[in-house]
């Protein structure tokens, strides 16, 4: 290959959660916006997936687990900082080229509690157990959750070139 011909790929990802609280007629009460971070081993996790390590037979997000720590988040976490709940997601899709879109419902009756954090977590030793799998991503996000409200979470990632 010529030297002054380079190739190179930069991908890119990025994410936007919405959580949505709604009251008990459904009607929306709060939209929040959040910035998101993916660990260091959320990271690597994708890496490994796509060097085909054994370890690694899937990167689907399949949990949800709400805290109530409020250190910020950090690439180094792998955990949240104090476990309060979990819930495996409510749905998962393609939305659009790029995208994959995960949703989870928080029902009234759940997490009830001062909330402060939210991660995900995935690949193949995800299970219903408080920090099984990878942490891959987390955020800070306060909230008096109630009794009488619910929570709809939803991340999109979107992997680009560019």
């Amino acid at each position: 290959m010529p030297e002054d011909i380079k190739l190179s790929a930069n991908i890119k990802t990025t994410t936007n959660v919405t959580v949505t609280a709604y009251d008990l007629e459904g009607n929306v009460k709060d939209v929040t916006h959040i910035k998101n971070l993916i660990t260091t081993v959320g990271l690597n996790m994708i890496r490994d997936a796509l060097h085909a390590v054994a370890d690694i037979a899937d990167c689907e997000i399949k949990y949800i687990e709400l805290g109530t720590g409020s250190t910020a988040p950090a690439l180094t976490d792998v955990a949240l900082d104090t476990y309060l709940f979990r819930k495996i997601m409510t749905s998962t899709s393609k939305p659009a080229d790029y995208q994959t879109k995960c949703t989870v419902y928080i029902a009234p009756s759940e997490a009830v509690a001062a909330l402060k954090e939210i991660g995900w977590w995935a690949g193949a030793t995800c299970a219903a157990g408080e920090a099984t799998g990878i942490l891959y991503s987390r955020v800070l996000y306060s909230r008096n959750k109630t009794a009488i409200e619910s929570l709809q979470i939803e991340r999109v990632d979107q992997i680009t070139e560019g």
